[in-house]
């Protein structure tokens, strides 16, 4: 199980604790009525896509012994704009880069994270689109 608390500190403030006694600032943005000193409630799924995404493309590229050197991902979303709450969709992309890496392998690596193991990819992709961009950068 997973668990975490919210407490409200003063104006949109809240600070987040996990179960590990970590704690996490979050705030409004400033055009929202916040003063910007924390991460948006809102972004913070889309961290946690790029890093479980990530977590798990980079063991599964290591297993397959591809030389990657470093490996960063963008996540956008759009929000809705009828005034609903949820996104119209998310991307993620992926940057890898190495020496000689195998597309098909990296494809494959982003598939099986996205389809099969990524818990955050898969509850996001309940409820909206979630699409990936691969790009792979030879390095020297």
């Amino acid at each position: 199980m997973l668990e975490v608390t919210a407490k409200w500190v003063s104006g949109w403030k809240f600070v987040g604790t996990d179960s590990s006694g970590r704690e996490m600032k979050m705030d409004a943005s400033v055009e929202g009525g916040g003063e910007g000193d924390g991460f948006r409630p809102a972004e913070l799924p889309l961290m946690g896509l790029a890093g479980c995404t990530g977590i798990d493309t980079i063991e599964i590229l290591q297993k397959m012994r591809l030389p990657v050197e470093s490996l960063e991902l963008r996540v956008t979303a759009e929000k809705r704009t009828d005034g609903s709450p949820g996104l119209v969709g998310v991307k993620v992309e992926y940057i890898v880069r190495g020496k000689g890496l195998s597309k098909e392998k990296v494809e494959k690596a982003v598939r099986l994270s996205e389809e099969k193991y990524c818990t955050v990819s898969g509850a996001l992709s309940q409820a909206t689109p979630v699409t990936h961009e691969i790009t792979i950068e030879e390095t020297s």
